[in-house]
C-alpha cells in the first residue's frame, strides 16, 4: 500500500510499504479520507515533537518513519484472529479512537487513558490513517450511521475535540463564551456551544472564518472588536468561559484577560512553547486555567459522531477539500490557507 510517513524534519514521503496486518482484538481499516491536523503540520516544520526517534515507544514498539494522520473515517476490511466480528463486520464505516493507553496503570483503571505515562497516539507514535490501510483496536472503533458520508465523518476527531472542551468548561449553560480562532476545532467548538445554550463571541482574523462562524450562530468579530463586544454582551464581566483555539501563546494572556472572574479559560490549541501567564489576574480573579488533549472514544467521539449525525453540525459549516496523497508533503510544508479543513483521500476516489 501507499502511506506518506514522517522520516525527519520536513521530510515526509509518499512511498510504499507492506499492507498493516490487525493482531488480536484489532481490525483492518480501508481508509476512506484523514483530514490534516494542525499536529501534523507542526511536526513536519518543527518535529520530532511527539514522534519516537531514537528509541522505540514504550507502548507501541514503534518509532519513525511511521505514517502520519488520526482523523481518520473508513471503513472495515478484516479482523485480527479471534476477534469478534459480530459487532463490526466487514463494511461498517467507522471512526477509530486514536488515543491509547497501556491499560493497567491508575490512569487507565479509571479510563483516563489520555494521561496514562505511557499513552501513545496513532499516527504519532504507531501508523496512522495517511495510508491506504491502518489498524485500530476493534473495542474502540465507533459505528458512522449509513446517511453520514465520509466529507462528514471525517470531523468526526475534531468534533470530539470539541465536545470536549466544552465537558472541561462546565455547565455555563445561558451564559456566555469566547472562541479564539475559527479553524476547524474552533467553528465546530462555536457549533456545539451555540447547541448547547450558551451565547458564543467568536474572534477571527479571517474573513470567511468569520463569516463561517456567524453561520454557525455566534457573534463573529475581528480581534480587535473583542473587548468592546464582551463588555456589551455581559456588562463588563467578560466571558464565563474562554477557549483558546489558536495554539498561539502569545494569546494566552489576552484569553485569561477576556475571562470574567471567577471564570474558566480552557487551552484547547497548543503548540508546544511555553507562554507568559498574568499571574495576579488568575489569583486574585480566582480564574482558573484548564488543558484539554486526548478524547476518549465512548464519550467525546461517540458524542461527535451524533453530533454529525443528527446535524447539529452542518455539513456546510467546515467545507472539505479532498486532496491526494502526493500532496501530503506540499500541504504540510505550505497548508492551503483558503480552505478551513483539508482532507487526504488515499486513492483518489471521486465518489467520497
Amino acid at each position: 500500500m501507499r502511506a506518506a510517513r514522517w522520516h525527519a524534519r520536513r521530510d515526509v514521503r509518499v512511498e510504499e510499504v507492506p499492507d498493516p496486518v490487525p493482531a488480536a482484538g484489532e481490525v483492518l481499516i480501508r481508509v476512506e479520507l484523514c483530514g490534516i491536523c494542525g499536529t501534523d503540520v507542526e511536526e513536519y516544520r518543527e518535529g520530532p515533537l511527539a514522534i519516537d526517534v531514537e528509541r522505540p515507544h514504550p507502548l507501541t514498539g514503534t518509532k519513525a518513519p511511521l505514517a502520519l494522520g488520526h482523523e481518520v473515517v473508513g471503513v472495515i476490511a478484516g479482523h485480527g484472529p479471534g476477534t469478534d466480528a459480530s459487532r463490526l463486520p466487514v463494511g461498517t464505516r467507522v471512526i477509530p479512537d486514536v488515543v491509547l493507553g497501556c491499560g493497567t496503570c491508575w490512569w487507565c483503571r479509571r479510563h483516563q487513558e489520555g494521561v496514562c505515562a505511557r499513552q501513545a497516539v496513532r499516527g504519532l507514535n504507531l501508523d496512522g490513517g495517511l495510508a491506504e490501510y491502518m489498524v485500530a483496536d476493534a473495542a474502540t472503533c465507533v459505528p458512522v450511521p449509513d446517511h453520514v458520508p465520509p466529507r462528514m465523518a471525517v470531523l468526526a476527531e475534531p468534533a470530539a475535540v470539541a465536545v470536549r472542551a466544552l465537558r472541561k468548561a462546565g455547565d455555563v449553560t445561558g451564559g456566555t463564551a469566547l472562541v479564539l480562532g475559527a479553524g476547524a476545532i474552533g467553528l465546530l467548538l462555536t457549533r456545539v456551544a451555540v447547541a448547547a445554550g450558551i451565547q458564543v463571541v467568536t474572534s477571527e482574523t479571517a474573513d470567511f472564518r468569520r463569516e463561517a462562524a456567524r453561520r454557525a450562530g455566534a457573534v463573529a468579530v475581528r480581534p480587535e472588536e473583542t473587548a468592546a463586544t464582551l463588555d456589551r454582551l455581559t456588562e463588563g464581566r467578560g466571558a464565563d468561559v474562554v477557549f483558546e483555539c489558536t495554539g498561539l501563546s502569545s494569546l494566552l494572556p489576552e484569553a485569561i484577560r477576556h475571562c470574567r472572574a471567577l471564570g474558566t479559560v480552557v487551552i484547547v490549541g497548543f503548540s508546544g512553547r511555553d507562554a507568559a501567564v498574568p499571574l495576579a489576574d488568575v489569583v486574585l480573579k480566582e480564574k482558573r486555567l484548564v488543558g484539554t488533549a486526548a478524547h476518549l472514544w465512548d464519550e467525546d467521539v461517540t458524542a461527535g459522531v451524533r453530533l454529525l449525525a443528527s446535524g447539529v453540525i452542518d455539513p456546510t459549516l467546515v467545507p472539505v477539500r479532498v486532496a491526494s496523497l502526493d500532496e501530503v508533503p506540499a500541504l504540510l510544508a505550505v497548508p492551503d490557507q483558503g480552505v478551513v479543513k483539508v482532507a487526504i483521500d488515499p486513492r483518489g476516489q471521486e465518489e467520497v
